[in-house]
């Protein structure tokens, strides 16, 4: 055999070893055996992991998540509103009522 990659004898050594070839067939009652190792796997979550694993209950509980967020940044939102009026109506107290400001620290810096 020669080196060369196009060698017609390996091609057709190649393709002549398809010949007998056939489908690939599972073996006898494969599917119930598999479909028993999962429900096996499965019932060893268990009561509650069964539960959690129903769609309704994730997306109740997502559902649930969400509107707790979005109800937590609303009252945020009002919360910051409601505190900006405030800052505006102390403005307005403090411009009528001036308080004196007394520096703590002395500006007057010594010289050695």
């Amino acid at each position: 055999m020669s080196t060369d990659p196009n060698n017609d004898s390996r091609i057709d050594a190649v393709l002549n070893s398809l010949e007998g070839i056939q489908r690939a067939k599972a073996p006898d009652f494969m599917y119930t055996r598999l479909k028993g190792r999962m429900e096996q796997e499965f019932d060893q979550g268990g009561p509650l992991g069964r539960l959690l694993t129903r769609p309704i209950l994730a997306l109740t509980i997502a559902a649930i998540i969400i509107i707790a967020n979005a109800t937590t940044v609303v009252k945020m939102w009002e919360q910051n509103n409601h505190s900006n009026s405030n800052i505006e109506s102390g403005q307005i107290v403090a411009a009528e009522y001036p308080a004196g400001v007394y520096p703590v620290y002395n500006e007057n810096f010594l010289e050695p």
